[in-house]
């Protein structure tokens, strides 16, 4: 009987947690190439193996939350992103400035890299226009603001399409320096 409930609690625990390997520099400095996060799948809800029904999750996405999703523009594709807003709030950029529901964001974890702050009608990478996300909806940036693809270029992202929530790097991979990256092992990611 104990080696069934063993062997039941070692499914579920690799069932609702998940590796994701960090595959660009979209997150740095908070996440880097290389490293490997542990994911929990059932944060917003976990998909069942049949079907499209899924199981509620044990909360709704809030901000700041880092989040593994699938890739709107690609299929297959997983990312890493950071929540900035949810359903019903509205988002906007002023010269690099994230804007919600009227407040400026405090983001010590945005990284910028270039000097040059891209005019509005440009792209929307340092401007946005306002933006409400309907019923669902998360809108989702990288750390390093300069160099990620995200919201801002695609849109909100579905809730749905929310793998999960990252909480662990349980491993870091330095492939310049072909070494592991010791002091990252084992830390929590905010």
């Amino acid at each position: 009987m104990v080696a069934w409930t063993l062997a039941a609690a070692l499914v579920a625990a690799l069932w609702l947690v998940a590796v994701f390997q960090v595959p660009s520099g979209s997150m740095r400095e908070t996440l880097l190439p290389g490293d490997y996060v542990l994911v929990f799948r059932g944060a917003y809800g976990l998909p069942l193996p049949f079907g499209s029904a899924r199981l509620p999750g044990n909360r709704a996405p809030r901000r700041g939350d880092l989040v593994v999703l699938r890739a709107p523009d690609r299929p297959g594709e997983r990312l890493v992103k950071r929540v900035i807003a949810t359903a019903g709030e509205t988002v906007a950029m002023v010269d690099r400035r994230v804007i919600v529901d009227g407040d400026t964001l405090s983001e010590p974890w945005a990284l910028h890299t270039s000097t040059a702050v891209h005019p509005a009608g440009f792209d929307p990478r340092d401007n946005l226009a306002p933006l409400t996300l309907g019923p669902g909806q998360v809108f989702v940036l990288g750390d390093n603001r300069d160099d990620s693809e995200d919201s801002r270029f695609w849109g909100p992202v579905r809730e749905e399409d929310l793998i999960g929530r990252a909480f662990l790097i349980h491993w870091s991979w330095d492939e310049r320096g072909g070494r592991p990256r010791w002091e990252r092992i084992l830390r929590r990611v905010r």
